[in-house]
């Protein structure tokens, strides 16, 4: 008994069994976190960058996006939604802070857009973590010709100073 018709036939349903699966394929943007700027450490007034007079620790840890593609205009419009983890010190004391960040568009190493928020966030009396999830407006995208929705990426970090870089590579938050 010969394979060969076995194979043709396996070989022709393939491309149904993966047309079928083709609606799954998300074409949005990529949300995405920069390594480099998921950490900003802030140290107490008036002291030196030591673990010692922390005054708190906020990360970006997750980044997610749906769109919706507009192929008429050739435009994508994504909400885009934040996760922030913060930690400090015990403390009996509630305190509210208010941390930088952006979130950028770009297609590998071109930068489209940047746009620049404040994170508010408050730790309870006592609690030495919170956690925040923060949505932005819709981040609306035109597609270039000859582009996809996945050919973007929507990237997001906490807004460092020169010193706060220089923190997290000296106690290893980021490591090149």
């Amino acid at each position: 008994m010969s394979l060969r018709p076995i194979r043709i036939a396996a070989a022709l349903a393939a491309p149904a069994l993966l047309w079928g699966c083709s609606t799954q394929i998300t074409i949005c943007p990529v949300a995405a976190i920069l390594s480099e700027t998921s950490t900003m450490t802030v140290f107490k007034p008036g002291t030196s960058p030591d673990p010692a007079n922390e005054l708190y620790t906020v990360s970006l840890t997750n980044a997610e996006t749906s769109c919706s593609y507009d192929r008429k205009n050739g435009t994508t419009s994504s909400p885009l939604t934040l996760s922030f983890h913060a930690t400090r010190p015990p403390s009996a004391l509630g305190a509210t802070y208010s941390v930088p960040y952006f979130v950028v568009v770009n297609e590998n190493a071109k930068l489209y857009d940047k746009k620049s928020y404040t994170l508010r966030f408050s730790f309870a009396p006592g609690a030495v973590s919170a956690d925040i999830k923060q949505a932005s407006r819709d981040v609306v995208i035109k597609i270039a010709n000859g582009k996809l929705p996945w050919n973007y990426q929507l990237l997001s970090g906490l807004q460092l100073t020169p010193e706060q870089m220089a923190y997290n590579k000296k106690i290893g938050s980021y490591l090149p």
